[in-house]
């Protein structure tokens, strides 16, 4: 199965408009030695991972925390399920269900698709981890081998500047909740960084999107990017025949946060992803 490279992948989706391509602001805050972490907002089942990989520099190549449901074989069910609502409406699916040979079509592009998926994920060597909440033994014991991988490659990677990338709330930056679970997965690589005499540079990168990228509005931004259907919907509004405002994708590189702390307490954890979670709910809402 062909797959590509980091730095092929992001040469591709900038080239080739097949995806909605942001627009970088703050670059020049990115720090450009030592320990990186860039924090971005993130909706459960959205592409936010995919717009940071275009926008931030691809040197050195950034590690995403990715799902274990996009990288591992075994969940292929369900990232084929998952691909089927979330790339799908209900209303197409009901329509390509009505006959065999459409069904058999769908279900086999789905699973080439998941498969494709799988393989390039593992390609881009993501650090996978386990977002679920299980409640068996085994499962719970399975998360948290997975996890400590995960953290380890972490410290590994920072140890060795290279940056990763990571939603600090699992997809919660958007909204606020009554009773939230905060992950401080940020502050303690940090820490631990900051015991080797290293201090991380945590990076809020803010994805905005206007409108919100789904499937009604995905292909207004990928053709946003023809220049001669930009060229033909900005004369039409030029001569008021029909209005047009162009879609937006930002992203904004704020300057660096750091936790320097070398055994810091939970709830010293806890107050530092409260106000980075803040800062970020508080730029989208500007």
């Amino acid at each position: 199965m062909l797959t590509f490279s980091f730095r092929t992948a992001v040469r591709i989706l900038k080239t080739i408009p097949i995806c909605p391509k942001p627009r970088s602001i703050g670059i020049k805050t990115i720090p450009k030695e030592g320990p990186v972490i860039f924090v971005y907002n993130h909706i459960v089942l959205r592409a936010e991972p995919v717009w940071l990989g275009i926008g931030i520099p691809v040197k050195p190549h950034v590690r995403f925390f990715t799902d274990i449901k996009l990288a591992d074989p075994k969940s292929l069910p369900i990232l084929k399920k998952d691909i089927r609502e979330s790339v799908f409406t209900q209303k197409f699916q009901l329509k390509a269900n009505r006959f065999r040979w459409t069904k058999a079509a769908l279900e086999k592009f789905v699973d080439v698709l998941a498969r494709y998926i799988i393989a390039q994920m593992n390609r881009f060597d993501v650090i996978i981890a386990n977002l679920d909440y299980p409640t068996e033994k085994e499962e719970i014991s399975s998360k948290f081998k997975t996890n400590l991988k995960a953290l380890k490659k972490c410290v590994r990677c920072l140890e060795n500047n290279i940056p990763i990338a990571i939603a600090p709330s699992g997809g919660k930056t958007y909204e606020e909740f009554e009773n939230p679970v905060y992950n401080t997965t940020i502050p303690t690589l940090a820490s631990r960084l900051y015991n080797q005499d290293k201090v991380v540079k945590i990076v809020p990168s803010i994805i905005k999107e206007r409108p919100t990228i789904d499937q009604s509005t995905y292909w207004r931004y990928v053709a946003d990017r023809i220049i001669f259907y930009r060229f033909f919907r900005q004369a039409l509004h030029f001569f008021r025949i029909k209005s047009y405002k162009r879609p937006t994708l930002t992203i904004e590189f704020l300057p660096p946060l750091t936790f320097e702390r070398e055994n810091p307490t939970k709830s010293e954890k806890v107050d530092f992803i409260k106000g980075l979670l803040q800062l970020i709910y508080d730029s989208l809402k500007k």
